[in-house]
């Protein structure tokens, strides 16, 4: 709390140190509650009951009509069930630049919401998207007329005599003409997971590296659905671990990604055939790899069929069957997630504003 209170008193004196310069007061309060119960074979992930709130208040200051913005705040996650026991509370603190041009950035302890769109679940997990909130670095996004590009450090680990270091870098894009059918994009990854300060003799860097280039069809505009997209690529893992391999360990497979949203009702379904694509997963779990952990087995897909029963301008209530099918393998998700957003424009919410976007899902 002490944290807190230093962290909200430094933004104060801020907002008043900027005397001669156009600035609004800004907030927001972003808060998601999540059921996630998992039945089904255990082999390649826990059959558990996600069930948690989190509550991420911000404050901060715009300048320039919104143009600049320093933010800071908290992400308190609770679980349910075990009063204040298991609660993790992080720090929010960033400065973000947005652009009249589509470019944008951010720098600090930021929002993943910030993103353009969401990573695919071969970077990161559901349990992941629930529990860290935030990404730990630096951010840039391009939003033009036809399509966009975003490139991204998260530094989820800083070296100590206990951590290991480790960061991703990303970069992600898709690129298509409007009204067109065709689309094409991909996604790159490095992630650098280092070693500990004084580490014993067994301990390596690994070096690890994920590419997903892909080509679609979009026939949002030759359906009478709200949006359908068929993606189709090849999705590659490049792993060196430098304490047993001479070479590099490169498996590679299929992707296939199809989505289609008509009114309440959603379809998501991804397939991957290859080879095995975290082949260091029982050595190091999700420290390196922290995608589904089905992408263990040489194929996976899943399927999530999404229902949205409550949507306006600051809320979101939504369903969702996810069904996880591997190699010697099936998990049975039923999710229920709640989001409830409200900032310093709460007022100007209608009937007809835009309806708020789901934390998870499509």
């Amino acid at each position: 709390m002490k944290r807190i209170t230093i962290v909200l008193t430094l933004l104060l004196a801020a907002i008043g140190g900027f005397n001669g310069i156009a600035q609004r007061l800004e907030w927001n309060v972003d808060f998601n509650t999540v059921f996630d119960n998992r039945e089904g074979d255990n082999k390649m992930t826990d059959t558990k009951t996600f069930f948690h709130t989190q509550l991420a208040p911000e404050i901060g200051i715009s300048m320039f009509n919104g143009e600049h913005r320093l933010m800071g705040g908290v992400v308190w996650t609770q679980p349910i069930g075990c009063e204040w026991y298991d609660q993790r509370v992080s720090p929010t603190l960033y400065y973000r630049y947005k652009g009249a041009r589509g470019w944008s950035m951010a720098m600090g302890m930021f929002p993943r919401t910030l993103l353009h769109r969401e990573l695919p679940n071969y970077i990161w997990n559901d349990s992941i998207k629930y529990t860290q909130r935030n990404i730990r670095g630096a951010m840039t996004t391009y939003e033009g007329r036809n399509g966009f590009f975003e490139a991204l450090i998260d530094w989820r680990s800083m070296q100590s005599e206990t951590r290991r270091e480790a960061f991703n870098i990303i970069a992600q894009g898709e690129w298509q003409r409007p009204g067109r059918i065709f689309l094409a994009g991909g996604l790159a990854m490095m992630n650098h997971f280092a070693m500990t300060y004084h580490p014993s003799d067994d301990q390596h860097i690994v070096d690890n590296f994920i590419v997903n280039p892909y080509v679609g069809l979009d026939f949002t505009q030759r359906t009478p659905l709200d949006s359908l997209t068929v993606r189709v690529g090849a999705l590659s893992s490049i792993t060196r671990n430098r304490a047993t391999d001479k070479g590099w360990k490169v498996p590679t497979g299929a992707w296939v990604d199809i989505a289609l949203k008509y009114k309440w009702f959603a379809w998501h379904n991804t397939t991957y055939v290859g080879k095995t694509l975290f082949p260091y997963y029982s050595d190091f779990g999700p420290l390196l790899d922290q995608g589904e952990p089905y992408y263990r087995s040489k194929w996976y897909n899943k399927s999530t069929f999404y229902g949205t029963i409550l949507s306006n301008g600051f809320m979101n209530l939504q369903a969702s069957l996810d069904f996880n099918l591997a190699d010697n393998n099936f998990t049975f998700y039923q999710r229920l997630i709640l989001r409830v957003y409200i900032d310093s424009d709460f007022k100007k919410i209608t009937k007809n504003s835009p309806k708020l976007k789901p934390s998870f899902g499509l």
